[in-house]
């Protein structure tokens, strides 16, 4: 199967040559790259007092990556864990992390979307009054849930542990898309989408001739109706993760 990535540096690099060894013949055409925060005093300075904090909530797999080297070697008891989704939570897993060490379980959405909405909908977030929350995440993002919970009464504090930069996109890696596309009939292809930027960028740049052709994969439906808006009328969802990523584009070179 042929797989374009969409996903941020570095994270597309770890991902591109576990499909490649799989047998996939893969194209990475990231739109950003994700710089680490987690060297600065004021990260490091949050990030080593966990203690302080009832719930400690990762909201992505990069800010997992990014926060990873600040975080301690012993997990403090009674600091509770949660993820937006299976995806970051089997990042956590990969870096090694024990949820055996967790006074309470870890805590996630247990069915799609997997979005922080969401998670808002899972104990202890449901009635969070009292709580002291730390949200790890980039610097950019989405705020609603948030204010949701202090306005409920809990204790939020957000730390950015990475920055996002544009990148500009690749001319060899446009004409080999595009070229890719043109082959969909004959050829099956999977495009993978896991923001809405990259959606945005690449409609920009490729033709349209092709995508009601090719297979695109996200990983929220919202994300699922801009692609179907786009062209990619065979836009369909699949479960974050690396797992989830190898079994949407086995479904998909299946049909």
């Amino acid at each position: 199967m042929r797989v374009v990535l969409t996903q941020p540096l570095p994270r597309v690099q770890a991902l591109a040559p576990a499909l490649r060894m799989r047998g996939h013949e893969v194209l990475e055409l990231p739109v950003r790259r994700l710089e680490s925060l987690a060297d600065q005093p004021a990260v490091k300075s949050v990030l080593g007092n966990l203690f302080a904090f009832d719930w400690v909530v990762f909201v992505s797999p990069g800010a997992v990556d990014a926060a990873w080297a600040a975080l301690p070697d012993l997990w403090p008891l009674g600091t509770g864990v949660a993820t937006v989704g299976p995806g970051t939570e089997a990042t956590l897993l990969a870096r090694g992390f024990d949820p055996a060490v967790l006074f309470e379980p870890l805590v996630r959405p247990r069915q799609p979307p997997f979005d922080a909405a969401a998670l808002l909908q899972e104990a202890p977030f449901v009635t969070p009054a009292g709580l002291r929350i730390l949200v790890v995440r980039g610097e950019a993002g989405r705020d609603d849930w948030i204010e949701a919970l202090r306005q409920a009464g809990a204790a939020v504090e957000v730390v950015a542990v990475h920055r996002s930069h544009a990148l500009p996109l690749a001319e060899t890696g446009i004409r080999q898309a595009a070229d890719w596309l043109a082959e969909a009939a004959r050829r099956p292809m999977v495009f993978v989408f896991t923001a809405q930027d990259a959606i945005e960028r690449l409609d920009e740049v490729l033709p349209a001739a092709g995508r009601d052709r090719a297979r695109a994969l996200a990983v929220h439906p919202r994300q699922v109706a801009a692609l179907r808006k786009c062209g990619w009328s065979r836009a369909t969802e699949m479960r974050p993760g690396e797992s989830g990523l190898v079994a949407g584009i086995e479904s998909a070179d299946r049909a």
